[in-house]
């Protein structure tokens, strides 16, 4: 049988492009499968199919591109199938020129079943598919959601395919309920989401994650009033939101408001895949509902994480047990109240936590691929068979043209080209719970000889190359090749690093590209008590911005890491840990210093008990009257009593290379002799903080709790 997938972009991550990958590995295991994408923005899918699923694309619109279709004149025009569809107001709207391709290709294709995956390209199924094969919708969005005019050519389009699959059984029986006399098969299957190709979450972490579209519907905002709550009683604990939309500046400004900055993250990134969601203890979803899939849940019950949502929409109900692998919490009232009561409920009570934790990895293993798959089998079956019953041909019993058409394609697949090798290969890269670093790369990127993974400083005037030696596995078929930094016996300066290939004895090296990055040990109490011992010796892979791998190497045996930080009573407060023997040996004075005028300088007290922990109030008075006009900039350290050592105050725990752009601190305003200063502290590229000093644009407020 051969299945067609079509969707819209399927270069931009989402649930129907990470759903349908998942879906087309699984069936290509017995099945001949393609995914048909009617337009293309990126090199890469984000997420990974199966090398047996082929995939198409009918708009190429990558700027650097040789195919690039961009300035065709058709592909300014707007298309004309489901004008209402929320892909019309997208970065990449339906095109004349899309919808041109897309019916030629409908017209040709030779596929027993097409799956439609997005509301425009359902409607164009049930215009332009053909009579001789299955024609299958899927709902990746909930029907309460859709406007009037959409829900009416939804249902018109729906009314003409063959089988239209919802995510949950009370979804499709809401559907049935819409649809009463329709010729057409409305059913529930679940999402289906891949075992994790990591290890899961050990439950040891004080991190709740979030994830989905920032949309004022998904309620983070309500989210953030929960955990405000949370936070008062449990400040150790922290919370991070994933995700990208309208709404993600709105939250950063929330989180300032609340005074959360020293216990929100909101990263700014897709939904979190694979490895970051074993970063987490609990998984929260406070959203309204409109991503009908459940996948978010199922995801996060995958990498072991017991779920708080609100029970809304379908998928929650179906997928939740309460007390048992998560809680739901009613969709109506002070949501913020109940979720702060959820949340502290599991923070409070670790071993149903952790019980809930394993139940939820059970669940999980309900929506594998190869299960999903068989009841979309069980459905094509289903389909063919009433068709067939019914007089129509299945283009499984299609006539010679279409058996002519099958062959030809499969004899020009087989002698065209071979799909091109990656230009570079993909490592994968794992922080052990020692805090070493396991790089994993496939053994046919590979060739004959010895080969070398080189650890390159982009300062080379701060250390050499390290070379390591790439180790073949026989116990996997030699099917990948693994390097192993030690912690134990290698040294990193700190830095940057860039990790490249390069065979033994040659001159050239060649970037690798990051593949699955596991990081979550670095959150884990062991590691941070290893950092209270020894101070900081971490090693953290990243991908750069081009998608090559890179290590961020901290290297400081006495640090000073700073743990909070606000303002009070005209003085900026820090409270933060001594880490390393060599660092709690001495006792501290804090000092400021002006930079490029260290003369300029006051000191004040700093309180550290026996555990390292220390307090400081920088004054704000002592730097208005050294103030030297425009912008300036103090640097804040720990001085030693008696010639000890000096000790830069930074945040460099955990496991983000570059927290800058993440990390939110307070504003403060004062009046200074020569006029209204603003002071706001920042992080450098080493990560050390600083405290800014600014002169304050006229008419600008100057509260003393000024915030960003």
């Amino acid at each position: 049988m051969k299945i067609t997938f079509l969707l819209h972009d399927a270069y931009t991550a989402g649930d129907a492009v990470r759903g349908t990958a998942s879906l087309a590995t699984a069936l290509a295991a017995r099945h001949e499968v393609e995914i048909v994408s009617l337009y293309r923005t990126a090199d890469r899918m984000p997420f990974a199919v199966a090398e047996e699923v082929t995939v198409r694309t009918l708009v190429d619109l990558r700027p650097a591109s040789p195919h690039y279709a961009g300035a065709l004149v058709d592909q300014w025009l707007p298309g004309a199938v489901c004008p209402y569809d929320t892909a019309c107001t997208g970065p990449t709207p339906p095109s004349r020129l899309g919808e041109g391709r897309l019916a030629a290709h409908l017209r040709g294709t030779d596929a027993d079943v097409v799956l439609a995956t997005q509301h425009h390209l359902v409607c164009f199924l049930a215009e332009h598919g053909r009579a001789d094969h299955l024609r299958i919708g899927q709902e990746y969005r909930a029907h309460e959601s859709h406007s009037a005019p959409l829900r009416r050519e939804l249902e018109a389009a729906i009314a003409r395919l063959d089988a239209y699959v919802s995510f949950s059984r009370a979804a499709a029986r809401a559907r049935r309920a819409a649809l009463p006399h329709a010729p057409v098969r409305l059913t529930g299957i679940p999402v289906c989401s891949p075992v994790p190709g990591a290890e899961p979450s050990t439950g040891n972490s004080k991190v709740i994650l979030a994830a989905g579209r920032l949309l004022p519907a998904e309620r983070y905002d309500r989210l953030l009033d929960a955990f405000a709550q949370v936070a008062k009683v449990h400040p150790d604990w922290s919370l991070r939101i994933h995700g990208r939309g309208g709404q993600q500046r709105r939250l950063r400004r929330r989180v300032a408001e609340l005074g959360l900055h020293d216990h929100v993250l909101v990263m700014g990134t897709p939904a979190p895949t694979d490895a970051e969601w074993a970063k987490g203890a609990i998984a929260v979803v406070p959203g309204s509902g409109a991503e009908p899939s459940g996948m978010t849940l199922v995801d996060a019950m995958s990498w072991g994480l017991p779920v708080v949502s609100t029970d809304c929409g379908h998928a929650p109900r179906e997928i939740i047990a309460p007390g048992e692998n998560g809680l739901l919490v009613p969709d109506h009232g002070p949501l913020q109240d109940t979720l702060a009561d959820a949340l502290r409920h599991l923070i409070e009570n670790e071993a149903a936590r952790r019980r809930m934790a394993g139940t939820a990895r059970r669940t999980a293993d309900r929506f594998r691929p190869e299960r999903i798959a068989a009841q979309y089998e069980a459905l094509f079956t289903d389909r063919a068979s009433a068709r067939a019953a019914a007089g129509n041909r299945s283009s499984r019993n299609a006539g010679g043209g279409a058996r002519w058409r099958r062959r030809v394609a499969l004899l020009v697949r087989r002698l065209g080209p071979a799909r091109p090798a990656p230009s570079f290969p993909t490592v994968a890269c794992r922080v052990t719970a020692d805090g070493s670093l396991v790089f994993a790369l496939p053994a046919r990127h590979l060739g004959p000889g010895a080969w070398n993974l080189a650890l390159r400083p982009r300062d080379p005037e701060r250390a050499e190359p390290v070379q390591l030696p790439v180790e073949r596995d026989p116990a996997d078929g030699a099917q990948y090749a693994h390097v192993t930094l030690d912690k134990r016996v290698c040294e990193l300066a700190e830095g940057d690093w860039d990790v490249l290939l390069a065979r033994c004895g040659g001159s050239a090296s060649r970037p690798v590209r990051a593949g699955l990055i596991e990081t979550a040990h670095l959150l884990e109490p062991a590691h941070q008590l290893s950092s209270w011992r020894e101070g900081i010796k971490t090693w953290i892979p990243y991908p750069a911005p081009s998608g090559a791998l890179a290590l961020r190497a901290w290297h400081r045996p006495a640090h000073a890491e700073v743990v909070t930080c606000d303002v009070e009573n005209e003085a900026l407060r820090l409270t933060g840990q001594l880490l390393g023997w060599r660092a709690r040996a001495h006792h501290y004075r804090f000092q400021a210093r002006l930079r490029g005028a260290p003369e300029r300088a006051f000191e004040t007290s700093c309180q550290v008990d026996q555990e390292g922990r220390f307090t400081v109030d920088v004054p704000f008075s002592p730097a208005a009257g050294h103030h030297p006009g425009g912008e300036a900039v103090w640097e804040l350290l720990l001085s030693a009593y008696g010639g000890g050592p000096e000790i830069r105050l930074g945040m460099v725990t955990g496991d983000l290379a570059d927290r800058r752009h993440l990390r939110q601190f307070p504003a403060a305003g004062y009046a200074g002799p020569d006029g209204a200063l603003l002071f706001r502290p920042r992080l450098t590229r080493e990560h050390d903080l600083v405290l800014g000093a600014e002169t304050a644009a006229a008419g600008r407020p100057h509260d003393r709790r000024t915030r960003p």
